[in-house]
C-alpha cells in the first residue's frame, strides 16, 4: 500500500513537469514558426509585388511554406478566407484522431496576440498567419503514450518482482505468528518448515528449539500429573481401605459394647439402670453418626460398588450427593444410555471428573446451576482418520461467574485433563468472562490404554 502511493505520488509529479515542460516548448515552437512564415510571407509578396504578378500569391505562397509547420496561411479575398497552406495530418483531424481532447487542454499552450499575423498585399488581399499547435501536440501525445507503456510495464514488472522478494519474507512470518498463535494455544508439537531467507530461518530454528522445550516441558509436567493421579488413588484406597477396615472395625465394637453395657443395666435397679441407658444411648448415638461420617468419607474417596453396580447408578447417587452437600445449587443431570461398565479405569475417571468438576464449579465459580450430560456417541472419521470411534461424551456447564486464571483451582482442572489425555481422551475448557463455565471431556471407549487405565485405577 506504502509502495503504491510512493509510486503513485511520483508518477503524478514527473507527469505534472513534463506537461510544463511540453507546454512551454510548444509555445516557443509556435513563436519561432510564425516569426518564420511571416519572414517567408513577407518576402514572396514584395517578390511578387515588385514583379507585378500577386494574382500567382495563391500559388507561391504554399510552396514556400509547405515544408513550415505549426502555421497556417489563409488569404483574403473577396471577402473570402482562402486556406494557402496545405492541411496537413497534423491538423484537426490528426489531433480528433491521436490525441484527447483532455490531453490537448493539458498540454496545448495559451498563444499571445501574436499567433495571428496579418501581412497585406493589398488593402483588399490580406494574408493572415495563424499558430496551429495541433501537430506539435500529436507528437506529444506519442512521447506521451510510449512513456506511460514503459512507465507501466515497468511498474508491473516492479510489483511482480517485490511481490516474489515480499513474498518470501513475509510468507514465513505469517507461518511464524501462525506457529506463535499454536503455541499459545498449547499445541506445543506445532514446527515450522525452515525458511530460505537466512534472517527468517534463524528465526524459525528458535522458534522450533522453544517449541520442542515446552513440548518437553509438557510431557514432564503430564508424566508429574500423572504420578501425583496415581499416588493421590494410591493413598485414597488405603485411607479407604484403614477407615472401613480399622475404623468401621472400632466403630462396630463400640457399638457391640455399648450394647451389652445397655443388657448389663438393665439387670441394676432401676435409677442407676436409667442414668446408665442415657449414656450408653448417647455413646451408641455418637456411633451411628460416625458410621455415616465414615460410609460418606469412604464414597468421597473410593467408590465401594465400583465395576460392580450399573455406571450410570453410580453418577445418580454422585449427583445426589453433591446435591445434598450444596442445596443452594441446582444440578441438572441428564445421563444417556450407558453400559454398565467401561473398565474401572475409564469408569473412576468419568466418576472423579464429575465430582472434581461440579465441586469445583460451585466452590469456586459461584454456580447456582449445573447442567451435566453424559452420553455414549460416534465421532465420524475426520482428515486421515476415515473409520468412526466410539467415544464418552461428558459435558459439564454452569452459570457462575466462571473460573479465574492462575488460581489453586488450575490443580483440579490440570487433574482433569491429565486424567482423560493418560486415556487418550480430549479435554476442552471453555471460560468466558462473566459467562460461566464449560467443560466438554471426550473419552475413546476401545482405544483406552490398559496400562495407563490401571495405573489411574
Amino acid at each position: 500500500m506504502i509502495i503504491g502511493a510512493v509510486n503513485l505520488l511520483a508518477a503524478a509529479t514527473a507527469g505534472a513537469v513534463w506537461i510544463l515542460n511540453t507546454r512551454s516548448a510548444t509555445r516557443v515552437e509556435i513563436e519561432a514558426s510564425l516569426e518564420v512564415a511571416q519572414h517567408f510571407a513577407t518576402t514572396t509578396i514584395r517578390d511578387l509585388a515588385s514583379q507585378g504578378r500577386m494574382e500567382w500569391l495563391s500559388e507561391r505562397l504554399p510552396q514556400e511554406l509547405r515544408s513550415l509547420r505549426h502555421v497556417r496561411i489563409l488569404l483574403m479575398a473577396d471577402g473570402k478566407l482562402t486556406m494557402l497552406s496545405p492541411r496537413s495530418s497534423s491538423g484537426e483531424e490528426y489531433e480528433s484522431r491521436w490525441a484527447p481532447k483532455w490531453f490537448a487542454a493539458l498540454v496545448g499552450p495559451t498563444l499571445s496576440g501574436r499567433s495571428i499575423r496579418v501581412v497585406s498585399a493589398s488593402r483588399a488581399d490580406p494574408v493572415i498567419i495563424i499558430g496551429e499547435p495541433a501537430d506539435e501536440i500529436a507528437e506529444a501525445w506519442r512521447d506521451f503514450s510510449s512513456l506511460a507503456i514503459i512507465w507501466i510495464t515497468l511498474d508491473a514488472l516492479i510489483v511482480v518482482i517485490l511481490y516474489i522478494v515480499l513474498g518470501r519474507v513475509l510468507d514465513p512470518l505469517a507461518s511464524l505468528a501462525r506457529g506463535m498463535q499454536s503455541l499459545k494455544g498449547g499445541r506445543y508439537a506445532t514446527r515450522l518448515k525452515p525458511s530460505r531467507v537466512r534472517e527468517i530461518a534463524l528465526i524459525t530454528d528458535r522458534f522450533n528449539a522453544l517449541a520442542h522445550s515446552l513440548d518437553g516441558a509438557r510431557e514432564e509436567n503430564s508424566q508429574l500429573y500423572r504420578q501425583l493421579i496415581t499416588t493421590q488413588e494410591k493413598v485414597r484406597r488405603e485411607i479407604a481401605h484403614e477407615l472401613h477396615d480399622e475404623a468401621g472395625a472400632c466403630l462396630f465394637g463400640l457399638s457391640a459394647n455399648a450394647s451389652s453395657i445397655r443388657s448389663f443395666a438393665n439387670q441394676l435397679d432401676e435409677t442407676h439402670s436409667t442414668e446408665i441407658g442415657e449414656h450408653v444411648g448417647e455413646i451408641l448415638g455418637n456411633a451411628e453418626r460416625l458410621k455415616t461420617m465414615n460410609r460418606t468419607i469412604l464414597k468421597q474417596l473410593r467408590p465401594g460398588p465400583l465395576g460392580q453396580v450399573q455406571l450410570a447408578q453410580l453418577i445418580n447417587e454422585l449427583v445426589s450427593g453433591l446435591q445434598r452437600n450444596h442445596p443452594d445449587t441446582q444440578i441438572l443431570a441428564t445421563i444417556g444410555e450407558l453400559a454398565s461398565s467401561y473398565g474401572e479405569g475409564v469408569d473412576l475417571t468419568l466418576y472423579r471428573c464429575i465430582q472434581e468438576g461440579i465441586t469445583a464449579t460451585i466452590r469456586t465459580g459461584k454456580a447456582q446451576t449445573v447442567y451435566l450430560d453424559v452420553s455414549e456417541r460416534r465421532l465420524a472419521g475426520r482428515g486421515a482418520r476415515k473409520e468412526s470411534r466410539q467415544i464418552l461424551r461428558l459435558t459439564l456447564r454452569c452459570d457462575g461467574e466462571g473460573f479465574r486464571v492462575s488460581k489453586p483451582q488450575d490443580l483440579t482442572l490440570a487433574t482433569m485433563a491429565e486424567r482423560v489425555r493418560a486415556l487418550g481422551g480430549s479435554y476442552t475448557f471453555r471460560n468466558p468472562p462473566a459467562k460461566g463455565t464449560t467443560i466438554r471431556i471426550d473419552i475413546p471407549i476401545k482405544r483406552a490404554t490398559a496400562q495407563r487405565a490401571l495405573a489411574l485405577s
